[in-house]
């Protein structure tokens, strides 16, 4: 009985003293009505700014809602980024207007530009873009662009050339959901 009584309060006390560690762990994931992204777990989560997840009232232009860093300040560092936008349209013209605005940035290179689906079946495109040849620093991009019908999300992986295959690009960004983001919501 002793024992018994000695089990439970070791497994109580086990249970009890793990609760505040998980409860303080901030896991390398990104959520809002409309998707859900994790982070491979050797990210590390970039605080940002509480923002509107629809994008801002003011600009068109892309507000970042999340940010995750792989060897943060090393040579090989990588990041994850994801910036939302009001957008009502198909992801095709979305598309067309995030690589547009990519090349007018100078040296950059749209090297891959597929039409592809999430694992969750929500039409996507992805891009493999590449830049920074006359800055002399190398780097390469892949993305993916979605619109959920009040947005577009551009979900992009960055680093170094040479330090990430494509193939390691997609697995990082391969818990990318995004669904219809519901529309009475803020």
């Amino acid at each position: 009985m002793i024992r018994s009584f000695l089990r439970a309060l070791v497994a109580l006390a086990l249970l009890l003293g793990s609760a505040p560690l998980a409860a303080l762990a901030d896991p390398p994931a990104y959520d809002d009505p409309g998707m859900h992204f994790a982070a491979p777990p050797d990210f590390e989560k970039v605080d940002i700014p509480p923002t509107d997840p629809r994008g801002s009232d003011q600009s068109e232009d892309p507000t970042p809602v999340a940010a995750f860093v792989y060897h943060k300040g090393k040579i090989d560092q990588r990041v994850i980024s994801i910036s939302v936008a009001r957008f009502d349209g198909p992801v095709s013209e979305f598309a067309t207007s995030h690589i547009t605005q990519a090349r007018q940035n100078g040296d950059t290179f749209v090297a891959k530009n597929e039409k592809t689906t999430l694992q969750n079946g929500m039409p996507a495109v992805f891009l493999k873009v590449d830049s920074g040849a006359t800055a002399g620093n190398f780097l390469q991009r892949f993305e993916y662009l979605v619109c959920d019908g009040t947005r577009s999300i551009a979900v992009a992986y960055v680093g170094p050339q040479g330090t990430f295959s494509e193939d390691a690009a997609k697995a990082a960004l391969a818990s990318l959901y995004v669904v219809v983001y519901p529309k009475r919501r803020p």
